[in-house]
C-alpha cells in the first residue's frame, strides 16, 4: 500500500502560512479527473482564501469547530447537485466523497493538510452560497493548508491532535454475500 494512506490524517492545527496557488490549483486538478456515473461531476467546491469570504465559510461551522479551523489558510464548503435524476441521484454523494478523497490525497502528497468537517450550521451554509436545496445540498465544509504548532491550540483539541485508530479490513471487507449485521 502506498504510504500516503497512512499518512493522511486530518488535524486540527494549522499554520498561518499561505498555500501555494500551483498546489491549490492541483488538489482541485485531482478532484476533477475523480471517476463519477456517467461523467455527471456533481460537485462544487466552494473555497475561499481571503476575507470576507474566508470568514463567512468559517462562520458557517459550528463553533467548536471555528475555534481551530479559523488558523487554515483556506476554507470550504462541499456541495452536491441535487436536480440529479436516476442513477446519477442515487451515486452524487459517493462520487462527491471520491472527489474529495481524490483532492485529499494529492493534498497530502503536496504536504498539506485538508480537515474535512460535517460539523457546520446547514442552514447557514445555504444562506451564504444562496443555495436552493432542490439544486444543490452542502455536504460538509474544511480547511486546508500547512500543519500548525499543536501547542495553539485548546487542551481538548490538542488532546484530538494525532491519526486516529482504524477498524482491521477483517471488519469491514467481506467476502461472500453475508454481512455481519
Amino acid at each position: 500500500m502506498n504510504p500516503v494512506f497512512m499518512e493522511r490524517w486530518s488535524p486540527r492545527a494549522f499554520s498561518d502560512q499561505p498555500v501555494d496557488p500551483e498546489d491549490l490549483a492541483a488538489v482541485f486538478e485531482a478532484a476533477r479527473w475523480t471517476p463519477s456515473w456517467m461523467n455527471n461531476q456533481p460537485w462544487y467546491i466552494v473555497y475561499a482564501t481571503e476575507d470576507p469570504d474566508r470568514q463567512a465559510i468559517l462562520d458557517t461551522f459550528m463553533e467548536f469547530n471555528r475555534e481551530w479551523a479559523s488558523a487554515a489558510p483556506v476554507a470550504g464548503l462541499v456541495v452536491a447537485k441535487t436536480d440529479l435524476e436516476g442513477r446519477m441521484a442515487s451515486t452524487r454523494d459517493y462520487d462527491v466523497g471520491a472527489a474529495m478523497m481524490a483532492l485529499t490525497i494529492q493534498a497530502t502528497m503536496l504536504g498539506l493538510s485538508i480537515h474535512q468537517l460535517g460539523g457546520i450550521e446547514l442552514d447557514a451554509a445555504h444562506e451564504l452560497l444562496g443555495l436552493d436545496p432542490e439544486v444543490g445540498s452542502v455536504l460538509t465544509g474544511f480547511v486546508l493548508g500547512h500543519r500548525g504548532d499543536p501547542g495553539q491550540l485548546s487542551d481538548k483539541q490538542q488532546a484530538k491532535e494525532h491519526p486516529g485508530d482504524r477498524k482491521p479490513v477483517s471488519e469491514f471487507a467481506v467476502e461472500g454475500t453475508t454481512l455481519p449485521f
